[in-house]
């Protein structure tokens, strides 16, 4: 008899910031940007630009205690109840960082002589901004792939609903991310419940169908926990 699956741990505050750099560097390995980049200091770079907003994810996930890194500390996935009175203790730490980093910058720049600070702030924010939503957009379908998929799309069902998201995996190393969420599926989310997944990308919407789980509409998949086997 197979010894039972030993239940992922919730990352702690102190990993916030690697969360936050496996995020930044798994989404724009995807976009259209990093496509062209054939250095890898330059992605690194491109990486570290949008590292501030995924730090807000981090801090948003961490806090209530569903983000998991797994043990190699290069995959990470959030796995969550929907709905939950805990994630508003998320909402208030991301929110309280925000204040914490925002009045200082603020009070700098109304020291400085001149606009140089804002002008500089203005520029980098919208250059990071811009690079973001072409991290957050990823890879379609191709216009193949969306007519086999239509005949296999399926309502999602009424049910307690978990989300399982920010699946991600730093740039070349082993699959670690997609173990941890099969390991969140058997130990962490209770049976029965109805998970929903958005994928990124192509490649991930095909490996999410190869692990069980049903595509839904647009990029959305889901699938239902199987009751588990009684400990002995």
């Amino acid at each position: 008899m197979t010894a039972p699956t030993p239940s992922p741990r919730p990352a702690r505050w102190r990993d916030i910031p690697r969360a936050a750099w496996i995020l930044s560097r798994a989404f724009t390995n995807e976009s259209r940007v990093s496509r062209r980049i054939h250095s890898r200091r330059l992605a690194q770079l491109h990486a570290l630009a949008v590292t501030p907003f995924y730090l807000l994810i981090a801090i948003y996930s961490t806090v209530p205690g569903y983000l998991y890194l797994d043990p190699s500390r290069t995959g990470m996935a959030v796995a969550a109840p929907r709905r939950s009175f805990r994630s508003l203790a998320g909402g208030v730490a991301a929110i309280a960082f925000l204040v914490t980093v925002g009045v200082p910058l603020n009070l700098a720049a109304r020291l400085e002589p001149g606009y140089v600070l804002e002008l500089g702030a203005g520029v980098v924010a919208t250059l990071s901004v811009a690079l973001l939503l072409d991290a957050m957009i990823g890879r379609r379908h191709s216009r193949r792939d969306r007519k086999r998929l239509r005949q296999l799309r399926r309502k999602i069902p009424a049910g307690e609903r978990w989300d399982l998201m920010m699946l991600a995996q730093l740039p070349d190393t082993e699959p670690a991310a997609a173990r941890l969420a099969r390991t969140l599926l058997r130990t962490i989310i209770p049976p029965g419940v109805v998970v929903t997944a958005v994928a990124h990308s192509a490649e991930l919407h095909t490996k999410y169908m190869r692990h069980g789980f049903t595509p839904a509409r647009g990029r959305q998949l889901f699938y239902i926990v199987p009751t588990r086997d009684p400990a002995p």
